[in-house]
């Protein structure tokens, strides 16, 4: 399923309402379904679309880079999107992963991707419905 302009700006300002407002997308060149996040002019990231019985679905991921074995994921998470509202918080039985919030509202996973705990990953699954232009989503 390709992305096009008007999903993309859609996306960008669902992004930019839960993340950081300097996030932008642009289109993948030769992949339509897929596109660049881009944060203060660096490509950070990435969109993919997914359809599965008619329900659209786009999978954010973006790699996140510790400094330490024992990094401070809030510090680290709020520092990468320049959003304080943003928490880490451990899973339960479960120590390769945690969950981030926006405030109360659960957003995404951060998926520690090595046992030296300094690559992550940030997952957030966006559902068409979250990107009502009324901002209910």
């Amino acid at each position: 399923m390709p992305l096009d302009r008007q999903e993309l700006d859609r996306l960008q300002a669902y992004l930019r309402r839960m993340l950081s407002p300097e996030i932008g997308l642009v289109a993948r060149a030769r992949r339509d379904d897929m596109a660049e996040i881009i944060l203060n002019d660096e490509p950070i990231g990435r969109i993919t679309v997914d359809e599965e019985d008619g329900e659209l679905a786009y999978n954010v991921t973006i790699p996140i880079e510790a400094g330490s074995a024992t990094p401070n994921l809030n510090e680290i998470v709020r520092g990468k999107f320049g959003n304080p509202q943003l928490r880490v918080v451990p899973r339960p039985k479960k120590t390769d992963s945690s969950e981030i919030y926006l405030g109360d509202e659960y957003i995404a996973v951060l998926f520690r991707d090595d046992a030296s705990g300094r690559a992550w990953t940030f997952e957030m699954a966006v559902l068409d419905i979250d990107l009502d232009p009324t901002g209910q989503g």
